[in-house]
């Protein structure tokens, strides 16, 4: 058969439906994933307010391994992982199965958009977000708070990444000795 090909619809991705238990178990399982792959290989996570960045440990920077960027010179360190978006629900996660007790985050699925929602409550605020999954991790969340996207990326940290560890550590350092 000659002629032009034909043009087909992509098919719309469909996801399976999950309850509110089967919802937060998986997403344990991603954020577990996405905080490994994070300490192991670093992350970047950019939006438009900040650009935070994690080394390994191994490759920290003087004992430091996470620090953000704010334009137009913020640099700060990042003293506790859980401030990371790559990190910060699996520590909950995990702090909480250490003290025998649930986790506080509340989970479910939409399965039009393969996306997960959390919330959680801290100090009578509760905090909203939205996760999109790719590759088994979290690679973006949106914010409802801030009504911002942040990005993240596991591994092959830049030199312009790598720079805003570095000089956020060395004015640190410089300030306080």
């Amino acid at each position: 058969m000659s002629g032009t090909p034909t043009q087909t619809a992509s098919p719309t991705p469909t996801f399976a439906a999950m309850t509110p238990a089967e919802a937060k178990a998986s997403y344990k399982k991603i954020v577990e994933a996405g905080c490994n792959a994070a300490q192991e290989l670093g992350a970047v996570e950019e939006s438009k307010a900040a650009k935070v960045v994690m080394t390994p440990k191994s490759e920290a920077y003087k004992d430091y391994s996470a620090a953000y960027f704010a334009s137009p010179d913020t640099y700060e360190i990042i003293w506790e992982l859980d401030g990371l978006y790559a990190c910060g629900d699996w520590f909950n996660f995990s702090m909480s199965e250490e003290a025998g007790v649930e986790a506080a985050i509340d989970v479910t699925f939409d399965e039009k958009t393969g996306k997960y929602s959390t919330s959680q409550t801290f100090d009578d605020e509760v905090y909203s977000y939205v996760s999109t999954v790719t590759d088994g991790k979290v690679s973006s969340v949106y914010s409802s708070a801030t009504k911002n996207d942040t990005a993240i990326k596991y591994g092959n940290l830049t030199a312009e990444d790598l720079l805003i560890l570095t000089t956020a550590v060395d004015r640190y350092l410089a300030k306080n000795g």
